[in-house]
C-alpha cells in the first residue's frame, strides 16, 4: 500500500467530511466534488467512509496550479521586504506618527514591535539639531533626490538618518520642515 496515499485520501475525507458538517456545500464543490458526489458522500455508512479514506488507491488528483504558485511567492517576497523595511524603520528611531503614515501601523502596533526588536525608547525632550548640521541634512537630501531619481521618500530619509547618524523621526521633521519653507 501506497502510505501518501492513503494518507492524501485521509486528509481530503477528513476535510470534506468537515466542510460537510459545517454546511459549507460551496467549500466541498470548490475541492472539486460535484452535488451528486456531496450527496453519496453524505448518505454513506461510517464503515465505507473508513474504506474510501483507507484505500490503497488515490481517488483524489493533487496537482500545483504554478500561476498562483508563483503569485503566492511573489507576495510573501513583498510581504517580508516589507517587514524588514518597517524593521529597519523602526531601528532608526522612526516615530509613531511616521510608522502609521507610512505602514498604517497603530501605535500599539508600533509599540509592541519595538519591544519585540528590543528597542529603547527615548525619554524627554527630543534631540534638535544645530543650524549647520540643519543646513548639512537639507543639502544631502537635495543630494540624494537629484541622484536616486526614485519616488521612495522614506528610504531616501532612512539612508539619510543611517549616514548623518541621527533619529529618522528627526530626519522626517527636519525634511517637512524645509519643504514646508520652499
Amino acid at each position: 500500500m501506497n502510505l501518501s496515499f492513503n494518507m492524501l485520501n485521509q486528509a481530503m475525507l477528513t476535510q470534506v467530511l468537515h466542510e460537510l458538517r459545517l454546511g459549507n456545500l460551496q467549500r466541498c464543490k470548490a475541492l472539486g466534488l460535484s452535488e451528486d458526489d456531496i450527496f453519496m458522500l453524505q448518505s454513506l455508512p461510517p464503515t465505507t467512509l473508513s474504506r474510501l479514506a483507507h484505500a490503497t488507491v488515490p481517488w483524489l488528483e493533487v496537482k500545483i496550479d504554478s500561476p498562483v504558485l508563483h503569485r503566492l511567492i511573489e507576495q510573501a517576497e513583498r510581504d517580508e521586504q516589507n517587514e524588514r523595511l518597517i524593521n529597519r524603520a523602526l531601528k532608526l528611531g522612526a516615530s509613531s506618527t511616521i510608522m502609521y503614515q507610512c505602514f498604517g501601523l497603530a501605535h500599539s502596533e508600533t509599540a509592541m514591535r519595538r519591544r519585540l526588536l528590543k528597542i529603547e525608547t527615548r525619554k524627554g525632550r527630543p534631540q534638535h539639531l544645530s543650524e549647520a548640521q540643519e543646513h548639512a541634512l537639507w543639502q544631502r537630501w537635495c543630494q540624494i533626490r537629484t541622484e536616486d531619481g526614485t519616488e521612495d521618500k522614506l528610504d531616501a530619509m532612512m539612508m539619510l538618518a543611517e549616514e548623518q547618524q541621527i533619529s529618522l523621526t528627526i530626519v522626517w521633521q527636519q525634511i517637512d520642515q524645509y519643504s514646508n519653507k520652499t
